[in-house]
């Protein structure tokens, strides 16, 4: 699975954007589940009270709420986007002689 001459293959390509789409999705799941509890318009708490007493009350498991539904549907777009980025890398870099 090793990378030649600096250029990753499409599987490899698809495969470090799996992980990549996995690990951008999961880091910012916190961020939402808290900026959609301040969107409801339910709370007049802060974002930071919202993050201490999501912790306290529903444990670290509720910042990661919804976070399969979303690996889902914004997963493969991610995956499909981040492919196709790095295969016209190569096509741009042939295009432009290599530089």
């Amino acid at each position: 699975m090793g990378v030649q001459d600096g250029k990753a293959t499409w599987t490899q390509d698809a495969i470090a954007s799996v992980a990549g789409a996995t690990a951008s999705i999961t880091v910012a799941a916190p961020l939402d589940v808290i900026k959609t509890r301040l969107q409801s318009g339910t709370s007049t708490e802060s974002g930071s009270t919202i993050l201490f007493n999501l912790a306290r009350t529903e444990g670290p498991g509720a910042f990661f709420r919804g976070l399969w539904p979303k690996l889902l549907v914004v997963g493969p777009k991610l995956v499909f986007s981040f492919t196709v980025a790095q295969q016209m890398i190569g096509v741009f870099e042939r295009q432009m002689g290599g530089r």
